[in-house]
């Protein structure tokens, strides 16, 4: 069981009889005993597998870590010029190991092996590469590659065994966007959507990077799309900002418009979707450059609230749970400086803390949502700019800042994901000194967990779910698999599932 540690089993199966089930349920996995063969929708598990951890760029890693003590550097690669995009995390070559993979403005993309940071190759593309990789099997042939942008206007697949190309494809601009892959139009097979300075979105197929569809914006994409059904019609649709001050919501099947909304300023934040209010509905969370942060409707694009901040929000949103009040949060940055958690339900405010104290963030600073504290409730992990440098601070559900690690170069982006397989997770941080670095905990102990850990989950069991019941059903690694009636749920295997219901409660079955 390759990639599945003891722990692991050993957690998601707490007080279950069904050890039985254990291999049907792994052998379930598209792809032997990968755990990356397509990025989960809502939250990451150890992986990391794309911008923003998953495909509706939720933010969120379900996988614990205890980093309050004792944290040190696990390894340091250093790139040829500046490492801006955050890097993807998971088993790349189905080698039981994790692998760390970050692209650099030295025009290469690199695999790096996640228990000591030892080369295990690079790819050479056309320019920087300033876009986020994403992970996962687009072919359908059992093994992960890797889809990335460059600024030479390619997107690029890359064998994840050895780094060779599997195709590119060639846009009209620039390519900063950052890859999102999943089945967009119920195929069964997978595509790849990313923007370009062009100001065009792509799907393009899996297989072997020919154009699906093609959407036209009014100026660049630098937004990175998330992809989800955003309006519960059982399709996936793209959501993605435009410098024309936009966010388009388009059609999985064929990249038609479901609608668009103006904000006051460039969209360069990438959207997160969810249910942020508990309606049984999904909404879109996004930043501007108007200073704002917008909550959408999913079905129509209409306003249902923003928040001023005190400049530009460049940063993109993470949503989440993060103080176990049973609500959703809307964690976000802006270039004031300042941290930001609002209220799903109505955009109010939680809390604000400022994160810097110097020089404005970077204009793209990532809030990660992960419990990396035994301290109660969630944390944010960002990367910010102090005047003493640049480093990672970490902040509890209530706003304290619980730690900073100020190192001697300037952070630019952060992943969080278990990169040496010892099942908590570490901090990958990347910048502007050509580094690649893990910071890692000396001990693990009393932190670490997987997703399924009643906290976690808001897991009630009291409560009995009824035929009619409107759900959300997930596998273990966070990846939805049906949504509708729970009488109509019907699994190709028998296994343990996590059933969503009332908006987060969450019930463990086998089915």
């Amino acid at each position: 069981m390759k990639t599945l540690t003891n722990k692991y089993i050993e957690l998601v199966l707490v007080g279950w009889v069904f050890l039985s089930l254990l291999p049907e349920f792994i052998n379930a996995q598209s792809c032997g005993f990968q755990t990356t063969c397509i990025p989960p929708s809502n939250w990451a598990n150890g992986s990391w597998q794309m911008f923003n951890g998953t495909q509706n760029h939720t933010g969120r890693q379900a996988m614990r870590g205890n980093l309050t003590s004792g944290r040190y550097i696990k390894w340091t690669y250093t790139t040829g010029s500046y490492v801006f995009p955050s890097p993807a995390i998971g088993d790349i070559n189905d080698d039981g190991q994790i692998e760390v993979i970050a692209g650099s403005l030295d025009r290469k993309v690199y695999a790096l092996r996640g228990t000591d940071g030892s080369l295990l190759w690079f790819y050479i593309t056309g320019s920087a590469v300033v876009s986020s990789p994403a992970i996962g099997d687009i072919n359908n042939d059992g093994n992960i590659e890797v889809v990335v942008g460059s600024d030479s206007g390619k997107v690029y697949a890359l064998k994840g065994t050895d780094g060779s190309a599997l195709w590119s494809y060639t846009t009209g601009g620039s390519v900063y966007s950052s890859p999102a892959i999943g089945d967009i139009n119920n195929d069964g097979n997978i595509e790849v959507v990313v923007g370009s300075l062009d100001s065009s979105v792509y799907a393009l197929r899996g297989t072997d990077g020919s154009l699906l569809w093609s959407y036209t914006t009014g100026y660049y994409v630098e937004s990175s799309p998330a992809i989800g059904d955003i309006n519960n019609d059982g399709q996936i649709e793209i959501v993605v900002g435009s410098g024309d001050g936009k966010v388009y919501a388009l059609r999985g099947t064929n990249g038609s418009l479901l609608w668009s909304y103006a904000t006051g300023g460039w969209v360069y934040s990438s959207p997160a979707i969810g249910d942020i209010n508990n309606d049984g509905q999904i909404e879109v969370v996004v930043g501007s450059e108007d200073f704002k942060v917008y909550a959408l409707r999913g079905t129509d694009g209409s306003f249902i609230w923003s928040y001023t901040t005190g400049s530009e929000v460049y940063s993109s949103p993470a949503i989440g749970d993060i103080n176990n009040d049973g609500q959703i949060e809307v964690v976000v940055g802006s270039y004031d400086n300042s941290l930001y958690i609002l209220r799903g339900t109505n955009g109010s405010l939680v809390w604000q803390v400022s994160v810097a104290d110097g020089d404005k963030p970077d204009l793209t600073p990532l809030n990660i949502i992960a419990d990396v504290d035994p301290t109660p409730g969630l944390e944010i992990v960002q990367n910010v700019a102090h005047s003493s440098c640049c480093g990672i601070t970490v902040v509890s559900a209530s706003g304290s800042i619980l730690w900073s690690w100020n190192l001697w170069y300037s952070h630019r982006s952060v992943s969080v994901g278990d990169v040496d397989g010892d099942g908590c997770v570490e901090i990958v941080t990347v910048g502007k000194s050509s580094k690649i670095s893990v910071i890692d905990a000396a001990s693990n102990e009393g932190g670490c967990g997987v997703l399924g850990n009643d906290d976690e989950l808001n897991i009630d069991e009291s409560e009995v779910l009824k035929p009619d019941d409107y759900v959300e059903i997930f596998t273990t690694d966070g990846k939805r698999i049906y949504k509708g009636k729970y009488k109509n749920f019907k699994p190709e295997r028998r296994g343990i599932y996590f059933v969503m219901f009332k908006g987060n409660k969450v019930k463990k079955v086998v089915r």
